[in-house]
């Protein structure tokens, strides 16, 4: 069976998915959508594919086994809604939801659906992340102390007409690869915020979170203040340190004066999440990436940014 798939979103991201699509022997690329006829036209036509500026119009003159919901956060939800209505599986992009009441409701219709659905969770497939966790689990570093991360940059996506601040833009990343590290979420989290740049829009532009998972405390840095972009994890242990640098998917061990990067074959961290997607598509299975890591994750986050305290208050 090949998966016959479609990209609704032919932004930057959406482009990647239909490209890496392309490169899934399992996967078809038959059709992507954009309100944008342009956009939609272009990418369609790059991939000699039929594109559309409708949901409706797409579901109704192709047979879709799947599709990548990669729009503006704040479309999201109501697009995602429209796919499993349509009987489509669906991965989507982060943050998935922007809002509690959002979460309830995609998760209830979800399990109500027998959709295959899976979270745009990219980082979890991202081999440093990969690598770490198996250092870690080999007790390689012995017990965990504390994790601390930094995800910045000066890219405010309100200048994109994202509608979200920076939590659910960065930080979330930082979330669900801190709760797959730890094994769960955390006992509590907290948060400090702030809206600092005057560019109008929703959300703050910089956000800090400790979290605690038992004995080992986290925290998580993010904003859109930095002139260049920040993507690494340091994870502290009894005997050394792991360095992941997100970017170069790598992993630096250190034990005293002894740093080791072990070396690793590298692979493009969309094309093995969009692998992992099409394989329990074309099985049939619910991922373990699915939609009770997203309750976690999202839930996690909105207790941290509910308990916010802003700053210079």
């Amino acid at each position: 069976m090949v998966v016959r798939v479609g990209v609704i979103g032919c932004g930057w991201f959406g482009s990647a998915h239909a490209r890496v699509y392309r490169q899934i022997g399992e996967a078809e690329l038959v059709a992507v959508m954009d309100k944008d006829p342009v956009a939609a036209r272009r990418l369609g036509e790059l991939y000699h594919i039929n594109y559309y500026t409708s949901i409706e119009e797409m579901f109704r003159k192709e047979e879709l086994d799947a599709v990548s919901v990669v729009v503006t956060p704040q479309k999201l939800f109501e697009t995602s809604m429209k796919v499993i209505e349509h009987g489509a599986s669906l991965l989507v992009e982060k943050p998935v939801v922007v809002s509690r009441d959002e979460l309830s409701k995609f998760v209830n219709a979800v399990k109500r659906s027998d959709v295959i659905f899976m979270p745009g969770f990219i980082e979890l497939f991202n081999l440093a992340v990969v690598k770490a966790k198996e250092l870690m689990d080999r007790g390689e570093i012995g017990e965990i102390l504390a994790l601390w991360s930094r995800r910045v940059g000066r890219t405010p996506k309100k200048k994109l007409g994202w509608k979200i601040g920076v939590s659910l833009d960065l930080a979330v990343h930082e979330v669900y690869v801190y709760n797959r590290l730890m094994g769960g979420r955390p006992n509590h989290i907290a948060s400090f915020t702030a809206k600092v740049l005057n560019e109008g829009g929703e959300g703050e532009d910089l956000a800090i979170f400790i979290m605690e998972y038992g004995r080992v405390v986290g925290s998580i840095e993010t904003n859109w203040l930095t002139p260049v972009g920040i993507r690494e994890l340091l994870i502290s242990g009894e005997t050394g340190t792991l360095i992941v640098n997100y970017v170069n998917q790598a992993v630096e061990v250190n034990k005293g004066d002894v740093s080791v990067i072990p070396k690793y074959r590298k692979k493009e961290t969309l094309l093995s999440e969009l692998e992992y997607f099409v394989t329990h598509v074309k099985m049939g299975e619910r991922p373990d990436i699915g939609i009770e890591m997203t309750k976690e994750v999202l839930g996690t986050l909105f207790d941290g940014l509910e308990s916010s305290i802003p700053l210079g208050k």
